[in-house]
């Protein structure tokens, strides 16, 4: 057809040094922090292709676990207690606010973060959209409340691990599932003030928005 004559005649361009300067600062500028820096780990770096090597490599970087010991184990700091209704507002919408504000690569279910977010927020799926994220909230509620046997949700927790290409070297970055990262954000949203008011003399940046952005411009 005429589209396919017309991509396949199509020249990708590449971006030189000066290119990436610039959209890199203009990232910072526009506080699009995550796009800035994977602006600069594409241009630096690149995954490495799945090879023996590759895995014996992984394999040597990530020691054998070491017995527990009982000195490692912290028991002079009571347990913090919480009230359980506190999640109950925890909902459907809260599931679809974070889904769309979640941005990050594929884990091992291959589920990409516009996946989600169409299956939630699309109103091509308005009545399943709603029973989904009504779903996710109460997933997200026991997991808040109750204790779950880890080997329930490994497939939950599972990570997608590529070597990356460091030039001398290899990196191995674990890339978890999208559904992971939506419920989290859920979580720390719905409990803001909470933690802004548990971190906030500790920590600079709880509270505040785009604070590596403020830093750069500094």
């Amino acid at each position: 057809s005429e589209s396919e004559a017309i991509q396949k005649r199509l020249i990708a361009g590449s971006k030189g040094t000066e290119g990436i300067s610039r959209g890199f600062s203009r990232l910072m500028f526009n506080g699009r922090v995550s796009s800035a820096m994977r602006l600069i780990s594409r241009s630096q770096s690149a995954p490495l292709a799945v090879t023996p090597e590759l895995i014996e490599s992984l394999k040597q970087k990530h020691p054998v676990s070491a017995p527990l010991s009982r000195s490692h184990l912290v028991s002079t700091c009571p347990v913090p207690c919480f009230e359980n209704v506190i999640f109950d507002s925890l909902d459907g919408a809260a599931i679809t606010k974070a889904a769309k504000s979640t941005r990050g690569g594929c884990g091992p279910s291959g589920m990409s973060d516009d996946l989600w977010s169409r299956m939630l927020c699309s109103r091509a799926f308005s009545k399943e959209g709603t029973e989904l994220s009504n779903t996710l909230a109460r997933l997200t509620r026991r997991l808040c409340t109750e204790f779950v046997d880890p080997s329930t949700i490994s497939s939950l927790v599972a990570c997608r691990l590529i070597g990356l290409n460091k030039n001398p070297g290899v990196r191995p970055i674990g890339i978890g599932e999208i559904l992971r990262c939506i419920i989290g954000r859920s979580v720390t949203q719905h409990l803001k003030q909470d933690l802004i008011s548990a971190a906030g003399p500790l920590q600079l940046a709880a509270g505040q928005e785009g604070v590596v952005n403020l830093l750069f411009m500094l």
